[in-house]
């Protein structure tokens, strides 16, 4: 097996899963094929694409962090909000390629054949170009339409694929999100984006981190919580404690926040 888990999911759309537990999207169209983030990038994307499709490729990434953004450098360019070209500079630099290495060594997940260390350390952000809200890829048959998505980075964006109604969402809009990051919004923007998008033409989304569809009406739940943040019915978050970040939970949705973004 490669390092990629490739899974159809609907004849024209598949899921590519990195083994740190990262979902990649590959939609289909009749002329071109579109990948949706790029996982942590040791593997060799292209060779996951191929095993779907033989379609020239065009890539965008739904926002800026490593786990998604760390494979652009495998391609020509990489189409990103420009709100989150910062967040990429940073999150794709040698510290944070170092930090990826140390945790696959750490879970015990082997490296490719053939897989060189110091060139992904010093691969950077790759050509990215700057996409902006409301942008269309014309796949053949397919259009997918650019989504805003802002709060857990400011250049967080979705993809609404028109005509199957399907929303893929990156880290924007899921069960557990994060708020709480230098680069989020505060939690009210997180909730009026939630709610513009809930009226979007969709009735299923897919996130970045479970490849499993999830029903429109989890967005109520999403808002709900947002909406209902509560200090006193928090808890401190254990993750990065430096950011002092905090954990509130309602009906299955789980935010964490910053006290100062409140």
């Amino acid at each position: 097996m490669g390092y990629y888990a490739v899974k159809e999911i609907y004849p024209w759309l598949h899921s590519i899963h990195d083994p740190q537990n990262v979902f990649c999207y590959l939609v289909v169209g009749s002329e071109w094929a579109l990948l949706f983030d790029t996982a942590h990038g040791i593997g060799d994307l292209h060779g996951a694409i191929n095993e779907v499709t033989d379609k020239p490729v065009v890539t965008v990434l739904g926002h800026g962090h490593l786990d998604h953004a760390c494979g652009a450098y495998q391609f020509d360019e990489v189409w990103l909000h420009g709100d989150d070209f910062a967040v990429c500079q940073r999150h794709t630099s040698e510290k944070y390629r170092r930090h990826i290495l140390g945790e696959l060594a750490a879970g015990g997940h082997a490296l490719p054949e053939g897989f060189d260390g110091d060139a992904y350390v010093r691969a950077g952000t790759g050509n990215l170009k700057e996409m902006a809200p409301g942008q269309v890829f014309d796949l053949g048959g397919l259009h997918v339409e650019v989504v805003s998505m802002e709060g857990h980075t400011a250049g967080s964006v979705g993809l609404l694929v028109r005509e199957h109604r399907v929303l893929l969402d990156s880290d924007s809009a899921n069960a557990h999100v994060w708020v709480f990051l230098p680069e989020s919004l505060p939690v009210g923007r997180y909730a009026d984006m939630l709610e513009r998008v809930v009226r979007l033409d969709f009735d299923t989304f897919f996130t970045g981190h479970s490849g499993k569809p999830r029903p429109k009406s989890d967005f109520m739940k999403y808002i709900g919580a947002a909406r209902n943040v509560s200090p006193e019915k928090s808890e401190p978050y254990p993750e990065f404690p430096w950011l002092k970040g905090h954990l509130y939970k309602e009906d299955g949705a789980e935010i964490v926040f910053s006290m100062e973004k409140l």
